[in-house]
């Protein structure tokens, strides 16, 4: 009751601290109000239906351009995609029906072949011998239903109506002049399947296209001790291909003229010592050209351009290279770092379910284990990209991308030694009325150290971004 009545309190207080800011569309939410609807750890509320989805933060007339009915979407997205994922699962293990099960569960019925080997690895009390020390273990969950889930009316009319348009060359890059909007290969099919369905996610509309992201982090080393909370915002906006907002197709005459294809610009809050850096980048279509990606420091009052070596740093603070932010970063060239792309396998797998409310968990009081989880069934392939330069950080990925969704779930990373050296594991929260999926909760570990990072990502469509807000200008601003 306690948390209801708090929550209901906060909410009346940013509808009238917005209503004055609303005039100039700039509905931009502090931190402090998105943490006060729930904390990064510790806290089971339901986020999404605590903060109304973002109706407390966004205008009416706003809403009203974003929102799509679900009905309408689901049936776009299925026509694109041409198959419902609950009708397609089922063969594998079916002894294991909806239901609660816990750790004594195990050894009764058979995860092991419907799990992912990572998840079922997972699926321990932690600190287990020969476990890694790492956070994110869980001993309960419940499976659900598999939910046919889809994109917003827009991308799902956008998919259907270019589908087959966007081409590959013959060595299975993509040729961005072919590429309109959308989801560039619902059906991926033929010898360059693998390159297919990561252009998906490289191609992607970046869902929100205008998009305000919070990245709430904490650090948890080897004793289970928090050595690092990160606060910072995350501003982007999509360049090309546009659909969900205006404007649509280019988002103006610079980004058509020099082939963008998104802008983002990532501000750092907190640790203290990395208050006012600032990283800026702007992607392009064409796979041949090499992103600009620049880095503020605020200490020196300094811009450095990072180089496709430098992104292979460890991000700050966290558990991954700046080449696996966002899932997957890295620019796909044929000339720099080139990949083979290979599905490995196409199956269905009992994984962390997509939620509608986000009420699972960290719990930092109990081994650090992940609660309130649930899982349900679902349609994935297993991509390999392997590295063809020995020179690169990594020696290959391996992705699980739901079919139906088309997008990762599991992104593991192996060094140049074979061994597994970092993973990403994310918890995608659908925002129904607004049709897209928010990478809300997100666990990177460290195989090597034995380090993990938790991340709590909510995001919401910030349509009043325009390009000065995410100019190199606006850099020194972001402080």
């Amino acid at each position: 009751m306690r948390r209801a009545v708090h929550s209901t309190a906060v909410l009346l207080a940013l509808l009238l601290a917005a209503s004055t800011a609303w005039a100039i569309q700039n509905y931009h939410a502090p931190i402090k109000d998105v943490e006060a609807v729930k904390g990064t750890i510790d806290d089971p509320a339901p986020f999404y239906t605590d903060s109304q989805y973002y109706k407390v933060f966004i205008p009416d007339d706003v809403w009203k351009t974003i929102a799509h009915d679900p009905v309408e979407s689901r049936a776009a997205w299925e026509k694109a995609v041409g198959f419902r994922a609950k009708d397609v699962v089922g063969q594998i293990a079916p002894e294991i029906k909806p239901g609660k099960y816990t750790l004594s569960d195990k050894e009764k019925y058979p995860f092991k072949e419907l799990m992912t080997p990572f998840h079922y690895d997972r699926f321990n009390a932690p600190g287990g011998e020969g476990m890694p020390k790492h956070i994110g273990f869980f001993t309960e969950f419940e499976v659900i239903e598999t939910q046919q889930l889809w994109h917003g009316l827009p991308v799902g009319k956008a998919t259907h109506e270019n589908m087959g348009k966007t081409q590959l060359d013959e060595q299975g890059y993509i040729k961005h002049e072919t590429f309109v909007a959308g989801y560039p290969f619902p059906r991926p099919s033929g010898d360059d399947m693998g390159w297919q369905i990561i252009y998906n996610w490289q191609k992607r509309p970046s869902e929100p296209e205008n998009a305000a992201n919070y990245d709430l982090t904490i650090g948890v080393n080897s004793r289970g001790g928090i050595d690092h909370r990160g606060t910072a915002h995350f501003f982007w906006v999509t360049l090309e291909g546009r659909v969900m907002y205006p404007p649509y197709g280019w988002f103006d005459d610079r980004s058509k003229k020099q082939g963008e294809s998104l802008v983002i610009i990532y501000t750092i809050f907190s640790p203290r010592d990395l208050f006012g850096n600032v990283y800026h980048q702007v992607r392009f279509a064409d796979p041949r050209k090499d992103s600009n990606f620049l880095a503020y420091v605020n200490f020196l009052r300094r811009i450095r351009k990072l180089s496709s070596t430098d992104r292979q740093d460890q991000a700050v603070g966290q558990d991954i290279c700046f080449d696996d932010a966002s899932m997957f970063a890295q620019t796909l060239r044929p000339d720099r770092y080139p990949y083979e792309a290979t599905v490995v396998e196409e199956r269905e797998f009992l994984v962390p379910a997509y939620t509608f409310d986000v009420s699972d968990y960290l719990d930092s009081k109990d081994g650090w284990k992940w609660k309130g989880l649930k899982f349900e069934r679902r349609p994935m392939w297993v991509l390999e990209m392997k590295q063809l330069d020995k020179n690169y950080i990594y020696s290959k990925r391996v992705f699980y991308f739901d079919k139906e969704t088309l997008l990762p779930q599991l992104h593991l990373m192996y060094d140049q030694k074979g061994r597994l050296y970092r993973m990403n594991d994310v918890q995608w929260g659908m925002v129904e009325p607004l049709g897209y999926y928010n990478s809300i909760h997100v666990n990177n570990c460290d195989f090597i150290d034995d380090h993990c990072t938790w991340t709590f990502a909510p995001s919401y469509p910030a349509l009043w971004l325009e390009r000065k807000d995410l100019s190199l200008r606006s850099m020194m601003r972001q402080k």
